[in-house]
């Protein structure tokens, strides 16, 4: 539809614009809350309050892309980081520490299990300029704060954004130090696919040098390519040093997927899943590539500072530093680019 899904409340044939872009408030049985966004020719996607905003679920055209872990369920807060790891198309890591604990600091740090408040959602006509067509954003909104009562005091003012027509979901943070000192903020965006989104031969591409793995590589494997999944292999993490930007965005890209099987083209004819970044807040990009019978995930990763190797023993974990008032924006987009759309 070149003239945008709006068109259709234009010229009548929808009353409501909740005919294609819902909202949908849901508690789980687990107790779990979520935002249920679904839009019209677009990418669906669960947004958790209770986790600072993150991203769950996520599907296009009726394909799962998001990883879930193999947790059944969430255990609560007597169980570390990895325990409570649900999974998720999108879980924040920061902004007190990212990688394994550090400095009183857990585990990949309080983001993710902190809940949001002053949590918003609204819906918004958005005219095309290129092709003069209109499409209808959804935004959700709300801040996440990591205050200690007299130390650090950091809010991440998000805002999530999925629209009709575009296979794409945005996460937009403001990271704020509303404190009176100076303070480190290690961010990175654990942005994490599996399932369907991938199949054997699944390669992670990025403009970048050659990928540093953190551990010597397991018999086999290389830091960036899926083989067949097996029991029991083991997980890859690795840097990709120097990534490079193009007007200032990193783009990671995983392809061929198998969402192209799952909706009948070839496999490893079908779209690729696109992430893309800011270079100038998030310079360094990690992945964690696991290929284990019943784990199957890859996580793309970019991030603001060291997560692993011996620059975490520089001040403030090697993060860059928000001085008292001074706040920085970030952020990271998701998508899946088939051939009928080349550019992002």
């Amino acid at each position: 539809m070149t003239a945008g899904w709006a068109r259709l409340l234009d010229d009548g044939r929808v009353a409501l614009p909740e005919a294609l872009a819902s909202v949908d408030e849901v508690t789980r049985s687990s107790g779990d809350r979520a935002l249920v966004v679904r839009v019209a020719g677009g990418l669906g996607v669960d947004v958790l309050p209770d986790r600072g905003l993150d991203l769950g679920a996520a599907w296009w055209r009726g394909v799962p892309i998001a990883w879930r872990s193999p947790h059944l369920g969430d255990p609560g807060p007597a169980r570390g980081w990895e325990d409570r790891f649900l999974g998720g198309l999108l879980a924040t890591c920061g902004p007190d520490n990212i990688g394994s604990p550090r400095g009183g600091a857990g585990q990949h740090g309080t983001h993710h299990l902190t809940p949001a408040h002053d949590v918003r959602w609204w819906r918004e006509r958005a005219d095309a300029e290129d092709d003069g067509g209109a499409e209808i954003d959804v935004h959700v909104a709300g801040s996440v704060g990591h205050t200690t009562l007299y130390g650090a005091r950091v809010v991440v003012d998000r805002e999530v954004v999925v629209a009709t027509g575009r296979p794409w979901v945005e996460v937009r943070d403001v990271v704020r130090n509303v404190g009176d000192a100076p303070v480190g903020v290690p961010l990175l965006y654990h942005v994490n696919l599996g399932g369907a989104a991938l199949v054997p031969g699944s390669r992670l591409l990025v403009d970048a040098d050659e990928p540093v793995p953190a551990e010597p590589l397991p018999d086999g494997r290389d830091a960036v390519t899926f083989p067949e999944p097996a029991r029991a292999a083991g997980y890859v993490v690795a840097e990709h040093p120097g990534v490079r930007s193009a007007g200032g965005r990193a783009r990671a890209v995983v392809a061929p997927t198998g969402l192209g099987a799952a909706v009948g083209e070839e496999a490893g004819g079908g779209p690729e899943i696109v992430v893309e970044w800011s270079s100038a807040t998030m310079p360094r990009l990690y992945s964690w590539l696991w290929p284990a019978r019943g784990a199957w995930v890859l996580g793309v990763e970019p991030a603001n500072a060291p997560l692993v190797g011996p620059e975490r023993d520089l001040p403030h974990g090697g993060a860059p530093v928000l001085a008292p008032g001074e706040s920085w924006a970030c952020g990271v987009r998701v998508g899946v680019r088939t051939s009928t759309e080349p550019g992002r």
